[in-house]
């Protein structure tokens, strides 16, 4: 057999079976040309396959991120909610205290800040970045929101404090406790005197208790009396400061000195009859700023 010429002979199998194969110039340059276009293809298709799974990461990674931020936004939203509710209690509590201690002066609100033009922005945002820029126009916005929220001015407060505290230095120096637990046999007002028969006015009230019972002082204060008198017997007198005095007679015994100071509750005698009097009771008298006042207006 008589082959052509650049004819390229193939022996497939063995033996008897073995077949030849010839195949021309032409057929050989377009099976390699073949063969190199599908590994040319191949390879691309490898190397798009390892920047598609690349990119797939990336992708994931990206997705994760703005997941966890997505989080912390809520988290500082929960946050920012939960500060929100103390200003608003804050603020309650604040009306609350200027009501009782009655001031009509309204609070100075601080001045809304002006909001400045936007500056100028662009280029491409991912979502990442936009995440991030969520967070920073949130983190701003809240803070603003709260700071024209918050109404209470720290000088308002402080005069209120002081104003409050010079109100309960006054309530403190009311006398606002009975002296003595008993029968009250005479109050404030004209009566029958039981020594003339005839009308006069008594300026404080008549206790009836046992013999040797402690007398205390109705509100903190400084003893400016301490002695005996003919008609009062054993006498203390104690100054309670803001026009507010009170006076303890016909004591049996005293346990006080002038100049002593004593605070509400503390022990200034015992009951007694001494001075003039019918029996053991104690005389027991209010003055604010010079003048007797009835002692009913203050005990409790």
């Amino acid at each position: 057999m008589v082959r052509a010429p650049h004819d390229v002979s193939l022996r497939i199998g063995y033996g008897d079976r073995a077949r030849d194969f010839r195949i021309g110039r032409t057929g050989l340059i377009a099976a390699v040309a073949t063969l190199a276009l599908l590994f040319f293809a191949l390879t691309h298709f490898l190397y798009d396959y390892r920047e598609n799974l690349s990119k797939l990461r990336d992708l994931r990674a990206l997705r994760q991120r703005v997941s966890e931020q997505n989080l912390t936004l809520y988290d500082l939203h929960s946050k920012f909610e939960s500060l929100e509710t103390e200003v608003e209690r804050l603020r309650a509590l604040d009306a609350r205290v200027r009501s009782l201690a009655r001031i009509n002066q309204s609070l100075r609100p601080g001045a809304a800040g002006k909001a400045g033009r936007s500056a100028g922005m662009g280029g491409m945002e991912t979502q990442e970045a936009s995440a991030a820029g969520r967070l920073d126009r949130l983190l701003d916005f809240r803070f603003e929101q709260l700071k024209k929220d918050v109404l209470v001015d720290v000088k308002d407060l402080e005069v209120l404090c002081e104003e409050l505290d010079s109100r309960r230095i006054v309530l403190e120096s009311a006398p606002a406790i009975w002296p003595v637990r008993g029968i009250l046999s005479s109050g404030f007002g004209v009566r029958t005197s039981p020594f003339t028969e005839t009308k006069v006015f008594h300026h404080g009230l008549d206790i009836i208790a046992r013999t040797g019972s402690p007398v205390r002082a109705a509100a903190a204060g400084k003893v400016v009396r301490s002695g005996y008198e003919s008609l009062f017997g054993n006498l203390v007198v104690v100054d309670h400061g803001y026009g507010y005095r009170t006076l303890y007679a016909h004591l049996g015994e005293r346990r006080v000195a002038a100049d002593d100071i004593v605070q509400k509750g503390d022990p200034l005698g015992t009951v007694g009859a001494t001075g003039r009097t019918t029996g053991p009771h104690l005389h027991y008298e209010v003055h604010v700023n010079g003048l007797p006042v009835n002692p009913f207006r203050f005990l409790n």
